[in-house]
């Protein structure tokens, strides 16, 4: 975990020198400094291992020359900016960080507490946790492998065409991780570091809209308290990554356009160039994330033609000019609007660009296969299924411990589907053959509600569309167009993903889009209710006894989250002090542990005695897969040697190379009468449970 202190140490120097000049014109500069340096690191992290699979030079040791350069390019560009601009940052930082905790109250420091107490818990449970997730068994990681294996992250022949065909961002982050280490210790580093993030560039947004030091602490307690951030965070899911590069997004659109001092329309190169690392970061992690990214996107390219409309001060010219006086045309302007959003698009495309060619070559659509598309996405129009579908994802993110309340929304979803004359499971809005609906509430990193955070968005959103009573000033109209925005990334997300029992780990970008309104309503109404106290004794206890029940839920949500939650849990069955290093990456499936480890040992005995390596691989479409390659390499005396080679194709134009006969041994995940349709007639198979394995018929078991 140590390995983490490099990148972080990268971080931190790097948003040093890109920080925005001059600093006192810019809200929250020191958050802008670290969205920009996080953009450029990913960015560099994921292009970097494109150029080295392009050469098939992906390795160890390639990384570390390239984790070398990029040391001394961020050493190298914090010394030009010294150079250039030797202000004293850190003694201004450090005096208005003292200033703003001086002037701090009580219930700031005991709210600032308690997220420093869940942040110290979440990190706890990162330091001593294992990789369990369902998914990251199945594709995250043991995609990672083969790309080692391969030295390339080309396509290669797979049962399971999610290790090919889904976004591969943050794997590519993981990747890092990976090589660097030698292991999977530090891979939920990348989601802590990510909620960090996500953090970071709420409270900066809520600073942006106009919101004091009040809103942006309820914001970030309203994210630190959400179960499914605080879950994920421990996770090697890549929700989170995909919902800092969204925020990200958002902060950097939210930043005013300027003028030069000669009056004409200007943007910023750097602007230009981090909304398309943004853009290219949030395309190669997560495609769901563009619903949001689009309307982001389009509002900033609209403000920036607003502004080129207007009139700018009259040219500079001599008494005799008869164009004296005249505004300045503004045709150059739009056009300069107009390339840099064409800028934008490019630099995104050249992030992504290299998977979806891939992508191209490999299923004929930079999309991927049907069978993806089909699976994940909606595959109607129909508004009343639309709607419905939008009903379910609502009624799951809302989900509270109260059955009758949860039943009741059942229902009533239910009823406005058959009102529709639509089933609320038609395959064209449900994934698979799941059914409406789950249970939610539960903390469980796949499936948690956020119904708290949900209440105080949908307040916040309706706070920020209001109209204020005559006689109060107006807030800034972005107020109203970010609230229209996050309303369009929500429809937009509806429209396009179909429900699915987990789908709120895949609403967290929208979450943290969100949580601003909440932060803003949140202290509109604690200063509502501080300047009512002299008016109505009653309405003021009322309102204040209403915050702290809400408060004190949001509160006792986060910290049963950090010590019950599944899989990661400080206390209770398979609390991370109570379980082994094996124990926890089995939580999801205990009963698969025995079965894996037993056929692993025999498996690697065989191998050891023979000096073998080549492990041929049989399994389902949800099978795991990750197991394999750790238990087999813990056992082997010469792990370097492990071969795993997928027996089974399902991506069209990268057929099997290999041959069954030629393999040392196979192992066989619950495809089991495809496991026997492998194994050479000469071999033993030896089957127990969902897990079975096989030997060449000299090497009986021990």
């Amino acid at each position: 975990m140590l390995i983490l202190l490099w990148p972080i140490a990268a971080l931190v120097v790097l948003a040093w020198a890109v920080r925005p000049d001059p600093e006192g014109t810019v809200t929250a500069p020191l958050r802008l400094a670290a969205v920009r340096a996080a953009l450029l690191l990913g960015a560099a992290g994921v292009v970097g291992i494109e150029a080295l699979s392009a050469f098939g030079a992906l390795g160890r040791t390639s990384i570390l020359v390239l984790w070398g350069v990029l040391t001394l390019a961020v050493a190298g560009a914090a010394w030009y900016r010294h150079r250039t601009d030797p202000r004293p940052l850190a003694s201004r930082t450090w005096r208005r960080t003292l200033a703003t905790a001086t002037a701090a109250t009580t219930g700031q420091w005991t709210v600032g507490a308690l997220i420093a107490i869940l942040g110290g818990s979440v990190l706890l449970l990162v330091l001593t946790g294992q990789p369990n997730n369902f998914d990251s068994q199945t594709y995250h990681l043991p995609r990672i492998e083969h790309w080692i294996q391969n030295g390339d992250v080309d396509a290669y022949p797979t049962r399971i065409h999610r290790q090919v065909d889904i976004s591969p961002g943050a794997e590519y982050l993981l990747t890092h991780l990976r090589l660097v280490t030698g292991g999977d210790q530090a891979y939920a580093g990348l989601q802590f570091l990510a909620a960090i993030g996500c953090l970071t560039a709420a409270s900066r947004i809520t600073a942006q809209l106009g919101g004091g030091m009040v809103a942006q602490i309820a914001t970030v307690f309203l994210l630190s308290t959400t179960p499914e951030v605080l879950l994920q965070a421990t996770s090697t899911q890549v929700d989170l990554v995909a919902a800092a590069w969204v925020a990200c997004l958002a902060t950097l659109v939210l930043d005013p356009p300027r003028r030069r001092p000669d009056g004409t329309a200007a943007e910023s190169a750097l602007t230009v160039l981090f909304l398309g690392l943004a853009l290219g970061l949030i395309a190669v992690t997560k495609s769901s994330g563009l619903a949001a990214a689009a309307p982001l996107l389009v509002w900033w390219g609209l403000a920036r033609l607003k502004r080129d409309g207007e009139p700018g001060p009259p040219c500079p010219c001599d008494h005799g000019d008869e164009e004296c006086g005249r505004p300045k045309r503004k045709a150059p302007a739009y056009a300069r609007t107009v390339g840099a959003s064409a800028l934008i698009l490019v630099l995104g495309f050249l992030v992504v660009g290299p998977f979806l060619g891939r992508m191209q070559t490999t299923f004929g659509n930079p999309l991927g296969p049907p069978a993806l598309t089909e699976s994940v996405g909606t595959t109607t129009a129909d508004p009343r299924l639309l709607s419905v579908n939008l009903l379910k994802i609502a009624h799951t993110a809302y989900q509270a411990p109260f059955p009758p309340l949860t039943d009741a929304g059942t229902r009533a979803v239910e009823a406005y589907a058959g009102l529709l004359g639509a089933d609320v499971d038609d395959p064209a809005i449900t994934f698979g053959d799941t059914e409406f609906p789950t249970v939610s509430w539960y903390p469980d990193e796949d499936k948690a509600a956020f119904p708290l955070l949900g209440i105080a968005a949908l307040a916040g959103f309706l706070y920020c569309l209001r109209r204020p009573p005559d006689g109060l000033p107006r807030p800034d109209a972005s107020r109203r167009v970010y609230a229209v925005v996050v309303a369009l990334a929500v429809v937009g997300f509806c429209a396009t993903v179909a429900w699915q029992p987990w789908i709120n780990r895949l609403l967290l970008f929208l979450v943290v889009l969100a949580a601003p309104l909440g932060g803003l309503a949140a202290a509109a109404f604690i200063e509502r209710t501080k300047a009512i106290r002299s008016r109505s004794m009653g309405r003021s206890v009322a309102s204040w006894t209403l915050i702290a029940v809400f408060a004190g839920l949001a509160s006792l949500a986060g910290v049963l989250t950090t010590t019950y939650g599944f899989p990661h849990r400080i206390a209770g069955t398979g609390s991370v002090f109570a379980t082994t290093e094996a124990e926890q990456r089995f939580l999801r499936r205990a009963a698969w542990r025995e079965l894996y480890e037993d056929a692993s040992d025999e498996v690697a005995a065989r191998l050891n005695t023979d000096g073998g390596g080549d492990v041929g691989l049989v399994q389902g479409n949800d099978s795991w897969e990750y197991p394999w390659w750790y238990l087999l390499r813990e056992r082997l005396d010469h792990p370097g040697d492990l071969m795993i080679h997928p027996l089974q194709s399902k991506i069209d134009g990268t057929p099997v190379t290999v041959a069954a006969k030629d393999m040392d041994a196979i192992v066989c995940a619950e495809a089991m009468k495809e496991c026997e349709d492998y194994v050479p007639d000469d071999w033993e198979l030896h089957r127990s449970g969902i897990v079975a394995y096989a030997l060449p018929s000299d090497a009986p078991p021990r």
